[in-house]
């Protein structure tokens, strides 16, 4: 900011020295001081290509044509600026008292080239240049200068029309440009307040702001001074109203911004603007006091953030001197809706539905990228979180994110009318992978499944323990790819949809559908997963005038069950009761029951039917012995024992054949 003082203030200088000699001297001879006064304070060589005009009425002053200053040594990119012509008005009266004050400078069409040169020498450096009292000519008045080097000035009103700036980093191998420039600024009083309109274009984008500052000099040389400060890009807005200054460059006082046009704002950076899902802040709103120091630190407190509907009180400290920005913060919040991380409100789970209709899981891919912006440390508390596909009841969390992997601690989680406690892990290097080690008590797992998997049969308190790890770029890969292991045990409830004992009863597989239902005492099981799929062995239900244990599988990533339930109806009496096996197998939005009746009937005739076969085969063994006069002892080796009597015979008969005995 200091270089763009300088050469502005430089500038005026030239043109006030020439309008203090212009009743004494040609214009010839003013644009040569003009020149060299220049090149005195900045270094640089300035060029004016047509005469310095003199004006006497309406406006005291002068004007120039197209005018050049040199560019760095260094650089072999052009000029640092052109511009059209340079004018200057000043107060009359005030001339005549001895007094310079500047009624109006403008410049046309100016022309500046910024550049950082490989080795990060910046062509706007002009520390070194020519001193001032060696290169002054005799016959020009020294100007006055605070004790920070700036000359003290007043213009009533600076204009710059149609400018055009170029900035290249040779270093970063960038090129930015911005153009249609116009600025307007007042200053009366070098010491006093001044203020500033500015519109550009940058990237295709509009940018405009407004600028106050109640006390220049001490602005740019003596700390913080009030200030305020206005500024759009695209749709985008933000107002700052507090104390700020530029040596130190500090800032402190109330902050407003509203992002309403992300695009915008990501256009101006020529960046592709990120996927935020709704409710992380496609739209942002953040009202809050910051301090920022010449550090690259920056503290947010009393703030108030807003992610599209979602409203939250914010404390942060922020540090941008690194590779990334390092954030530690605390927020608050009340009901959140964050569902779009889930893939909607309406479950998002793409499960089983309750026409039949089985439509997958999302197959989307998630965007991890946001990752990988930032270090944090941020602590969590809401009074609900609805995240698609579950939703968290009051809730404080912890999440550290570093180098793309965010890991989230769950102080206090209400859930489904139940706690959870554990870790979750989502980690964005060489794609996504998730991690989950938690444990839960009391949890509602009709809603919870409802909202997960659009599965709403199982309604009863569910505690669990649960390790998996997923990997995958959508829902569907994660949950195809899932593998671990746990736990679950429920409490007194119902499964709707399928009678077991009425099954059992009736030895009739269709008693399912809507009003029938299984009530049960509870449910214990353990289960191990790989590959999306669910392996459990030892399930082991009980229910009043019923027990049943279970093994099988459930496809968590395609959906679909096969799985095998033992129930035994008891009988009140001895306890004792009918064994009937039921398969379930087919999707979960329209599975299959069958009862397996071959199973059955082996279990409870199994020793008759062995009998049965046993006496069967005496019979018919003994019917072949006494035929073929031979001795048979099983059925299991009749056929070798035929084709040795065959043989035999057939050998016997071709001996009587060929004259033999």
């Amino acid at each position: 900011m200091r270089w763009i003082v300088r050469i502005g203030l430089a500038l005026v200088a030239v043109l006030a020295l020439g309008l203090g000699a212009l009743v004494l001297f040609p214009t010839e001879r003013i644009a040569r001081i003009a020149t060299e006064r220049f090149e005195a304070a900045t270094g640089r060589e300035m060029t004016i290509a047509g005469d310095i005009r003199p004006s006497i009425y309406p406006v005291v002053g002068v004007s120039t044509g197209p005018v050049t200053i040199a560019n760095a040594d260094w650089s072999d990119a052009g000029p640092l600026l052109t511009a059209d012509g340079l004018s200057l008005g000043v107060d009359l009266m005030a001339l005549i008292g001895g007094d310079i004050h500047i009624t109006h400078v403008a410049a046309d069409a100016p022309e500046v080239l910024l550049e950082i040169a490989a080795d990060g020498r910046r062509n706007w450096d002009m520390s070194d240049p020519v001193t001032a009292e060696a290169a002054q000519p005799d016959d020009v008045p020294e100007t006055v200068e605070t004790p920070g080097g700036l000359p003290v000035f007043a213009v009533d009103e600076a204009r710059v029309t149609a400018g055009h700036v170029v900035f290249i980093d040779h270093a970063a191998g960038r090129r930015t440009e911005v153009s249609a420039i116009d600025l307007t600024a007042h200053l009366p009083d070098f010491a006093g307040a001044a203020d500033a309109q500015v519109s550009a274009v940058m990237n295709g984008q509009p940018i405009g702001a407004e600028v106050a500052v109640s006390q220049l000099s001490a602005f740019l040389q003596a700390g913080a001074v009030p200030v305020s400060v206005a500024a759009t890009v695209g749709g985008n807005s933000l107002s700052f109203e507090g104390r700020g200054g530029l040596s130190p460059v500090a800032a402190g006082g109330r902050l407003s911004a509203d992002v309403a046009a992300m695009t915008d704002l990501f256009a101006l950076l020529d960046q592709p603007a990120p996927a935020i899902p709704e409710g992380l802040g496609r739209r942002i709103a953040l009202d809050a006091e910051v301090t920022a120091t010449d550090q690259a630190r920056l503290t947010l407190r009393d703030g108030t953030l807003t992610l599209d509907g979602n409203r939250l009180a914010v404390e942060a400290d922020v540090d941008l001197a690194g590779a990334k920005p390092n954030i530690v913060g605390r927020i608050t919040g009340g009901a959140l809706d964050l569902s779009a991380l889930g893939g909607g409100s309406d479950g998002g789970g793409g499960g089983a539905s309750g026409d039949g209709a089985a439509t997958g899981w999302p197959t989307d891919s998630i965007d991890v990228s946001a990752l990988h912006t930032a270090n944090a440390d941020i602590s969590m508390q809401a009074e609900s979180i609805d995240l698609g596909v579950v939703t968290l009841g009051r809730t404080n969390l912890r999440t550290t994110l570093a180098d793309g992997r965010a890991l989230t601690e769950f102080r206090e989680l209400g859930a489904y009318g139940g706690t959870v406690a554990g870790a979750f892990v989502v980690n964005g290097n060489g794609g996504l992978s998730v991690r989950a080690n938690l444990t839960g008590a009391g949890l509602a797992l009709q809603p919870l499944l409802e909202q997960a998997a659009d599965y709403d049969r199982l309604d009863a308190p569910a505690d669990f323990t649960l390790n998996l790890l997923g990997v995958g770029n959508s829902v569907d890969a994660l949950m195809r790819s899932l593998s671990g292991d746990g736990a679950l045990g429920l409490g007194q409830g119902e499964l709707r949809g399928l009678d077991i004992a009425g099954m059992v009863r009736n030895m009739d597989a269709s008693y399912v559908g809507e009003g029938q239902k299984t009530i049960f005492d509870s449910v214990a099981m353990t289960f191990a997963i790989d590959g999306g799929v669910l392996r459990n062995d030892d399930l082991a239900l009980a229910a009043p005038l019923l027990t049943a244990t279970g093994e099988g599988t459930v496809g968590l990533g395609e959906q679909v069950l096969d799985y095998r339930l033992l129930p035994v109806l008891l009988e009140q009496q001895t306890g004792q009761g009918l064994r009937v096996p039921l398969i379930i197998s087919g999707p979960w939005a329209d599975p299959r029951f069958r009862l397996d009746l071959e199973s059955l009937v082996e279990q409870e005739f199994g020793d008759e039917i062995e009998e049965l076969k046993t006496r069967a085969e005496t019979v018919v063994t003994d019917k072949i012995s006494e035929e073929l006069g031979v001795e048979v002892d099983s059925l299991d080796n009749i056929e070798d024992t035929l084709k040795e009597e065959l043989t035999n015979r057939a050998a016997g008969e071709l001996l009587k054949l060929l004259g033999g005995n």
